[in-house]
């Protein structure tokens, strides 16, 4: 998720936790173990692209660290608050609480989060949420803003603080319920449609839980469609892509090749632009959100870099991330999830 999200998540886990106990700390820290895990940014300056593809959302968000970060930090912090009447266990509780829910709510997007690290680095995803919710965000934020400037031993400030949290959580969990329904009227519309998809996924798009995307893999081809909750009409008009996987044949086995395969988790596509050869991951849309019948340029995008006599891929590199910021783009998104064509 966005990084005010986890700072807001953080700081109502830690109020939960501490905020009776230790008052306005409680969620500063809160915030500060919120965002603990993200730090593995800060070695990208220093690795690679394809070493900083597998870093981030790697070790820092896996739950082996949590469980052995919790005791370190919890330590430091008893010591640093000696003369605290708070106690070792309830410093690591807080630090554990924070961690863990940053991991889970990064789980809910469709990024991957590497949580069996350091024994596996399967990426994990439930695609429930997109990674920007205002819908899960404000409600978070309102509690424990309004918690903040209120005393601590008040029944009021926790009751604010876990009205905000109970509600963002409500939300999260319908968005399980709702994607259920969802895959439900894919599956429908690929046996009505004769599409056979030896996989297929679905994720939330901007900037709810209303509207979804769905992509499917059948064979050198993917489906991407729309469907809205809202809609009346539950035939979903799928847009065909080319894979193109055959451009990375020569380059099986090749450690940046792969580690674009297994970070898109095979949704992706191939293109070639002389001499330019560049891997589209699909899960992150296009930049006019599927919204248009038009040419839209993906919005993650990777071009290879290759040797002196182009038989081996030694890196590749990241174009930056973008988005249509046409006001009817938006006007159109706001029309969609409400089941508007």
């Amino acid at each position: 998720m966005d990084t005010v999200t986890q700072i807001t998540l953080g700081a109502a886990v830690g109020e939960l936790v501490l905020g009776k106990k230790i008052g306005n700390k409680a969620p500063l820290w809160g915030a500060i173990f919120g965002v603990v895990p993200d730090l593995d940014v800060l070695a990208s300056p220093f690795v690679s692209e394809v070493q900083a593809l597998a870093i981030h959302r790697g070790f820092s968000h896996s739950l082996f660290f949590c469980a052995i970060a919790a005791p370190l930090f919890g330590w430091l912090l008893h010591r640093y608050y000696k003369q605290s009447e708070t106690s070792l266990r309830d410093w690591s509780l807080l630090v554990f609480m924070t961690i863990i829910t940053h991991i889970f709510i990064d789980v809910c997007t469709s990024y991957g989060t590497q949580v069996f690290q350091p024994f596996s680095n399967y990426s994990l995803s439930f695609n429930s949420i997109f990674i920007i919710d205002p819908f899960y965000t404000l409600p978070l934020m309102a509690g424990i803003l309004t918690a903040l400037f209120l005393k601590r031993n008040t029944a009021k400030r926790k009751w604010a603080n876990t009205i905000g949290l109970a509600i963002s959580s409500l939300y999260l969990l319908l968005g399980f319920g709702v994607k259920a329904h969802v895959n439900d009227v894919f599956e429908q519309n690929f046996t009505q449609q004769d599409i056979h998809p030896q996989k297929y996924m679905t994720t939330p798009a901007p900037f709810s839980i209303f509207l979804w995307t769905g992509y499917a893999e059948e064979g050198d081809r993917l489906y991407a469609g729309l469907y809205s909750v809202f809609d009346d009409d539950r035939t979903i008009d799928f847009k065909s892509i080319q894979q193109n996987a055959e451009l990375l044949k020569p380059y099986e086995g090749q450690l940046p090749v792969e580690r674009l395969k297994w970070f898109s988790q095979g949704y992706y596509a191939a293109s070639k632009n002389t001499p330019t050869l560049l891997v589209h991951d699909l899960r992150f849309g296009r930049s006019d959100l599927w919204l248009t019948d038009e040419t839209a340029p993906f919005v993650w995008n990777y071009r290879l870099i290759f040797n002196e006599d182009s038989t081996q891929v030694v890196g590749f590199e990241q174009y930056e991330p973008s988005f249509d910021m046409r006001s009817e783009v938006w006007s159109q998104l706001f029309d969609r999830v409400f089941g508007k064509e």
